[in-house]
């Protein structure tokens, strides 16, 4: 009637240990992800220059948004006059 098993919950079974290393497995693993890598390095060389420029648009942006408006003073547009001569020399408008 009465159960002589007594659980212990911070003791777990032990998993069978393998008694060899699979060489051909790791070898073969270790190729995968070093495949993985030499296609990742040129990826990060060629978005790292776009990051950095992402944040300088962004700095420019903030810039050109400031708060203060800027008031640029208009100058006078001067007209332009041409000169008509009957002659073949070259015309000059000012």
């Amino acid at each position: 009637m009465y159960n002589s098993y007594q659980y212990n919950p911070w003791q777990t079974p032990m998993p069978p240990v393998k008694k060899s290393i699979n060489w051909g497995n790791i070898l073969n693993n270790t190729q995968k992800t070093l495949g993985i890598i030499n296609q990742a390095i040129p990826i990060v060389y060629q978005v790292r220059p776009l990051v950095s420029n992402a944040k300088t648009l962004f700095r420019i942006a903030g810039a050109l948004h400031d708060d203060e408006p800027q008031i640029q003073e208009s100058k006078p547009m001067r007209q332009q006059t041409t000169i008509k001569k009957d002659s073949q020399t070259p015309q000059f408008f000012l």
